[in-house]
């Protein structure tokens, strides 16, 4: 745990480690913190809750420092200079921060340090950003069952990348935002297609912590949505693997799941039919899934 009697520093100058971050919010008492492998930072009293996520990759640890520093910066009554949350944000909503949603790579930089194709996996190889669908990582899985858990009114996504951009993914769009064409294997994108309304800021690698915390204060706010409308279909499908595992992953993303024989009768409730759409529509289903689509009936 680097630099354990000036936190702020560490988070200014390099990467952190989940504990690292469990046992410094611990220590302070500021806000809640759960889970020394897998932390969520919990701070403000409103109603409305919002979900801020990032650190797929160890590209994102600005992003994340910056986020552990904006809660740091409340707690100690705003001693250092970065912005942070205001009262009034903080009494209307319940602010909750996944620093690390991928948070292997941030346990062992050591390990990978300079080797890049490292950067975005867990300690199975597995790409967690990308693994929205099939939940093969034990960090999707908690992700997605904690979003659904919390059932928050607006997702903020960040991502590290070339260039400032803020976007929608489909198939809700807020304000005026640009939309870009969604991914719903895509965790950035992956939960506007069960309902929860997502903002993806993408953020330079090399931007300050300054103008990170200034876009969050920014987006933690009111927003107009738009819900694309769905047509209520049923899919049947032909399973060719392991049935249960198959309709068990199913089952997670909200689908009502009956099983014939070896065929699988896939339905939707009312948050999750633009998901089975977009599965059906891109033969996403297929590709994701050892199955076959048998019949497709429109409710």
């Amino acid at each position: 745990m680097p630099f354990t009697g000036e936190p702020l520093r560490a988070l200014l100058t390099d990467i952190v480690t989940p504990k690292y971050v469990h046992s410094l919010m611990e220590s302070l008492k500021c806000g809640s913190v759960t889970n020394r492998e897998f932390p969520v930072l919990t701070m403000g009293t409103g109603v409305r809750q919002i979900l801020v996520v990032t650190g797929f990759s160890i590209n994102d640890y600005r992003i994340s420092n910056t986020l552990i520093y904006m809660l740091l910066n409340r707690c100690m009554n705003h001693v250092y200079s970065i912005p942070t949350f205001s009262a009034s944000q903080l009494s209307k909503w319940t602010i909750r921060v996944i620093p690390m949603a991928n948070p292997w790579p941030f346990n062992s930089w050591d390990v990978i340090r300079g080797r890049s194709s490292f950067y975005s996996m867990d300690d199975e190889g597995i790409p967690v950003r990308y693994d929205a669908l099939t939940l093969r990582s034990r960090y999707s899985i908690k992700l997605h069952n904690f979003v659904h858990e919390v059932n928050p009114e607006l997702i903020v996504m960040l991502v590290s990348s070339e260039k400032w951009s803020i976007a929608t993914p489909e198939p809700i769009r807020i304000d005026d935002y640009n939309t870009v064409s969604s991914d719903p294997a895509d965790f950035t994108h992956h939960f506007s297609f069960e309902s929860y309304p997502t903002i993806l800021l993408s953020v330079p690698e090399d931007a300050e912590p300054r103008e990170i915390a200034n876009w969050v204060i920014q987006l933690i706010k009111e927003h107009s949505t738009r819900a694309q409308e769905s047509k209520p279909l049923e899919v049947v499908v032909r399973v060719h693997g392991d049935i249960d595992n198959i309709s068990n992953i199913l089952k997670l993303h909200g689908f009502l799941v009956g099983i014939d024989g070896d065929k699988l009768i896939i339905r939707a409730n009312n948050k999750s039919q633009s998901l089975l759409n977009a599965l059906i529509d891109n033969n996403l289903i297929e590709h994701y899934f050892d199955v076959e689509i048998s019949e497709i009936h429109l409710q």
